[in-house]
């Protein structure tokens, strides 16, 4: 099948059985269907065609063209008509059409022609519409043109799209109308100088066409241009004033408004070029917002009087009518007929009750000043629970609410009252600390809680700790001293260990471990103690030296054990026995005179020598009897205590040099030579020792001598017992002739006196002794330091002057000319702090803190003076010369007074408002003849836009002008 086909009104080929027709080449086979009128269907009827497949459709113009005598039939086909139906376009009005329908096989067959009908066009006469009067149309506004209906006699049904419009607009001054140059559109806007070039009528003509055939309509209505509705609104929104600054209402508000509204809807129906013409609009549009004003004033009005006030807003809910109406200028005033308005507002405004309102503010003034009295130069609360100060807040609290709003910030003393709330709150979080100590604590836990709870006392200020409830303080005490008693036991047991040469402990291996273990139990028990408490504990580098000695000691007597055991085994070899014997009694040696103390079994090392042979195989040397000899003096090397250092070193010189000059055969038989190398290495250490003892000696600066002094107490303490014994006699003078210090306190005293620089929890001291015992403290030396248990007081002390030092420079800058920054300084001072401000000083601020607390009666004078210069929303009578009087008695007030004159602002207006008027007045002319009438208006002007207010203070002040 091919694809390219073509049919009527399917896709597929559609057979259609007809008798045969004999010359059906040219011939009409088949008739078309329809109304012959523009935009009506004619469809081809080809049923009557019998079994053939139609591939295509073609329509055709037919006509006529005549050459000579003849006349030949033409067609010409219509562009894009190839379907069996076809719809009527406007350019086939008044033409013959016929339709050709083309076979699979080629046979053309033909419709009968059918001639369309002619279009005969009509239209409606236009209307002219879209201009905002009815009568009028005003310069500027645009008409349109509407109504130009166009038909087709014969029945044709046009589309909008088929017709084209033209149309020529005239105008005319009387009946003659000339056609309006370059005005062809549907819309038409009026010149705005239509009126000066004599265009007073205007109408319009429409032509239609459609395709071939066209009409013309008859003239539109005639519309008018003139100003006439803007006039007549200008004229109509003038008579809503009498003068710029009154309005001319009559009778009542509701009438007036009824008026304007009528005004203004006349206006909003003008188009915007007849309202660019009402140019009074302002006057209208100022009267609508004056009216809204004046209504919704009156409103609240009603609403007051009508009991929809809650009570607690009424004073606020009056002085916003006072206000609103104070607003309103001359103009506006004029819309309230009568002062109707103005006198319901004065019926309920109420003159401040300022003497009742002033002696609640006194009463609670003093109440809250009565929270603090002095004692001894320091404020405090006269309360001693914090129960008791609560409830006089709350009361006070109370009473500052029954006073008003205006008044309520002129109570004095707020300060006070702040502080107190504040340090009801501080004490409430101090007293939660003591949560903690509640239970079964460990004392050392008890201490570590207590010193928390103690730092935070110790921040308190004076008027807070006499709120802190005595039976927390006892818990605080008793926490505190939980330790006292572990720390006399441990102070005891230490005791009982220490010695200056030897240990007390004389241990035996039965005991032995049983020392160990007190002893690690006595330093556990100090760890676990407070940094405080500890520092109360004396000995406490000794008995950690006592537990590294018992350490060390351990070793040796496991050595002379070990040498113990060996001589008791048989078969043993001399030098085994030998050589366990020697590194033993070096171990020994070297232990300090402490540390040898320990040794418990010392004498099976001792006293218990092994045996050594000499095997000079069959050759005694010659001088075997001076190796004899030079044994039997070195042997006493072996109690070195027997000797001074003067005497070992001779002994030891000679020593070495006989044994020198013996022969190698001869020195084998000097079998305790070790007790001479040992004995030589002693006499060196002590000779460098002596040194250092000398070094010492000669250093004539008594804290410099006392350091190296203390660098020599170190040394001595780490020499073995030998050492110690040969470097005693002179480290024994060093530390008997060692330079003494006047200045210096004995140590126990000192640490006593620091203990005692606070009692009751106040310093008893002053900065300046605090000074010097921190001075005498830094000279100390290091172990000395750590014989002060009282440091950490005095640590807190030196913290404590810086805060009163820093202060104390504050006071020294500021409090003349800024008490109250000072003030606040001191009162964030602790209770010890403030015990370290000088008493003159402390008393200056104490007469400070109650100076502000006076009554400022010549402030509170003003305040009343100044709440009696507006009666009811009006200025009092002379007003300028009580202004003036005022003013004089402000200036002079001090500045704690001027800070209670809360109503200043009062005075400042009523100033300003006197120079608003006096410069009104000063445009004042008597009449129009005397000056210009621009200088008359200018006056008025001035004085409508004075409030009521101005305008009673004006006519009181100038009743001439009026």
């Amino acid at each position: 099948m091919n694809k390219k086909l073509f049919l009527a009104v399917a896709t597929i080929p559609m057979v259609i059985t007809v008798p045969p027709v004999a010359g059906a080449e040219g011939s009409s086979s088949f008739t078309i269907t329809g109304q012959p009128i523009v935009n009506e269907t004619l469809t081809a009827s080809i049923g009557g065609l019998g079994n053939t497949t139609i591939k295509g459709f073609q329509w055709y113009y037919v006509g006529t063209e005549t050459t000579g005598d003849s006349a030949t039939v033409t067609k010409k086909p219509i562009s894009g008509a190839t379907t069996m139906s076809f719809i009527v376009p406007v350019e086939a009005a008044g033409k013959t059409v016929m339709l050709e329908a083309i076979s699979t096989a080629g046979t053309v067959y033909k419709s009968d022609a059918m001639p369309i009908n002619k279009l005969s066009l009509e239209i409606a006469a236009p209307k002219l519409t879209g201009y905002s009067d009815s009568n009028f149309v005003a310069p500027g506004e645009t008409i349109k043109v509407g109504g130009a209906v166009v038909t087709d006699i014969g029945g044709a049904k046009l589309k909008n799209n088929q017709i084209t419009y033209s149309y020529k607009w005239y105008w005319s001054e009387n009946e003659t109308y000339s056609p309006i140059e370059g005005a062809t559109g549907g819309n038409y806007t009026i010149p705005v100088s239509a009126l000066e070039k004599g265009m007073k009528h205007i109408k319009v003509v429409v032509s239609a066409t459609v395709g071939t055939a066209s009409t013309e309509s008859d003239f539109s209505n005639e519309v008018t241009v003139s100003n006439e509705p803007s006039e007549t609104l200008i004229t109509a929104i003038d008579t809503l004033r009498i003068s710029d600054s009154r309005y001319n209402i009559t009778t009542d508000l509701g009438a007036f408004k009824a008026k304007v509204e009528e005004i203004d809807s006349q206006y909003q129906a003008l188009a915007p070029p007849a309202k660019a013409n009402v140019k009074n609009y302002a006057i209208l549009e100022r009267a609508l917002a004056d009216i809204k004003a004046i209504s919704a004033l009156k409103e609240k009005m009603d609403k007051f009087n009508e009991n929809e006030v809650e009570a607690e807003k009424v004073l606020k809910y009056i002085a916003d009518i006072e206000a609103d109406y104070d607003k309103l200028d001359l103009l506006q005033r004029s819309l309230d007929v009568g002062d109707a308005l103005y006198n319901s507002i004065l019926g309920i405004m109420k003159a401040p009750t300022d003497v009742e309102e002033i002696g609640k503010v006194r009463k609670v003034s003093q109440a809250i000043a009565n929270l603090i009295n002095y004692n001894g130069n320091l404020g405090q609360y006269g309360y001693k629970k914090v129960e008791d100060l609560q409830k006089a807040i709350d009361q006070i609290e109370a009473d500052i609410e029954s006073i008003s709003k205006n008044y309520r910030t002129t109570v004095q003393n707020l300060a006070i009252l702040n502080e107190a709330k504040q340090d009801i709150k501080k004490i409430a979080q101090f007293d939660k600390l003591f949560d903690k100590l509640s239970g079964i604590l460990a004392p050392e836990k008890q201490v570590t809680t207590a010193k928390s709870i103690r730092t935070a006392y110790d921040k308190l200020t004076f008027k807070q700790r006499q709120l802190v409830p005595a039976e927390n303080i006892t818990k605080l005490q008793l926490a505190e001293n939980a330790e006292e008693f572990q720390i006399a036991a441990l102070n005891i047991e230490i005791d009982s260990y220490i010695g200056d040469d030897i240990y007390p402990t004389n241990p035996t291996e039965q005991t032995w471990q049983d020392h160990v273990t007190n002893v690690n139990r006595i330093i556990s028990q100090y760890k676990s103690l407070t940094k405080t408490s500890a520092a109360k504990i004396i000995g406490y580098t000794e008995i950690t030296q006592l537990q590294k000695d018992f350490k060390t000691a351990d070793k040796v007597i496991k050595q002379i054990k070990e040498y113990d055991g060996l001589s008791k085994v048989s078969g043993v070899k001399e030098s085994k026995l030998k050589s366990s014997h020697n590194n033993a009694l070096k171990a020994y040696n070297k232990l300090t005179s402490l540390q040898q103390s320990l040794v418990y079994n010392e004498d099976l090392l001792l006293n218990n020598p092994p045996t050594v042979t000499v095997d000079d195989k069959g050759k005694e040397p010659a001088d075997k009897a001076a190796a004899q000899t030079l044994k039997g003096d070195i042997a006493k090397f072996a109690d070195i205590t027997k000797y001074s250092f003067t005497t070992l070193e001779k002994d030891v010189n000679t020593a070495t040099a006989a044994y020198k000059n013996l022969s190698s055969a001869a020195r084998k038989h000097v079998t305790n030579y070790h007790l001479l190398t040992a004995a030589s290495k002693d006499v060196k250490a002590v000779a460098s020792f002596h040194k250092k003892v000398q070094t010492a000696r000669e250093e004539m600066n008594v804290a410099k001598q006392a350091k190296k002094i203390e660098s020599v107490e170190k040394a001595f303490a780490k020499l073995p017992a030998n050492q110690q014994h040969l470097a005693n006699e002179q480290y024994q003078q060093l530390l008997d002739n060692r330079l003494v210090d006047g200045n210096t306190a004995d140590i126990g005293a000192f640490n006593d006196a620091i203990g005692k620089i606070v009692t009751n929890d106040l310093y008893t001291v002053t900065v300046e002794e605090i000074k010097t015992f921190s001075l005498q403290y830094k000279n100390l030396s290091s172990s000395d330091k750590k014989r002060i248990t009282n440091a950490a007081i005095l640590k807190t002390a030196e913290a404590d002057v810086k805060k009163v030092e820093s202060f104390m420079k504050q006071y020294d800058k500021s409090f003349s000319s800024n008490q109250a920054t000072v003030l606040k300084a001191f009162a964030k001072l602790s209770a010890k702090q403030v015990g370290l401000v000088n008493p003159s000083v402390r008393q200056a601020l104490i007469e400070a803190e109650k100076g502000q607390q006076g009554s400022n009666e010549a402030g509170f004078a003003v305040v009343e003076s100044i709440n009696a210069l507006i009666q009811k929303g009006v200025y009092k009578a002379d007003l300028q010369g009580d202004v003036s009087t005022i003013r004089g008695i402000y200036d002079k007030l001090s500045a704690s007074d001027k800070k209670v004159v809360k109503n200043y602002s009062t005075l400042t207006q009523a100033e300003e408002d006197l120079k608003k008027v006096a410069e009104v007045h000063a445009l004042y002319v008597a009449s129009p003849v005397e000056k210009s009438d621009k200088a008359r208006k200018a006056w008025e002007t001035a004085f409508g836009k004075l409030s009521k207010k101005l305008e009673l203070l004006y006519t009181d002040m100038y009743k001439d002008d009026i």
